[in-house]
């Protein structure tokens, strides 16, 4: 077990350092969680930014893994299968990161909207 947990976070550690979009999600996770912190949002809203941010952060690791495998069939050669392949999985991170954005407004606006004075 703990090798399997082991073999887990060096695939994060392999992420965070070979890829960018990785990295920018990962900060997005960390400003996420500062906004919701000084913002004071809820239990529920912070439940919802954790289960979206997590979505984006599956579908950002799925990609890359779908990506090293294509590559690694592909053998260096245009495919155009491996071009589709490689570009729906672009679209789930897309799809994910549209979810988490609309999540985020819906969670933070209203509590920005009541800092500005009235």
């Amino acid at each position: 077990m703990i090798e399997s947990f082991y073999h887990a976070f060096h695939g994060i550690w392999i992420g965070l350092k070979e890829e960018r979009n990785v990295r920018i999600h990962f900060l997005a996770a960390i400003a996420v969680a500062a906004a919701a912190v000084w913002l004071k949002v809820d239990t529920l809203g912070c439940i919802s930014l954790s289960f979206a941010v997590g979505l984006v952060l599956i579908t950002e690791f799925l990609n890359t893994s779908l990506e090293h495998l294509v590559n690694l069939n592909a053998n260096g050669e245009y495919r155009e299968s491996a071009r589709y392949a490689k570009d729906t999985a672009a679209a789930a991170v897309l799809c994910a990161s549209v979810t988490a954005v609309v999540v985020g407004a819906v969670v933070f606006v209203p509590k920005l909207m009541a800092l500005i004075p009235q």
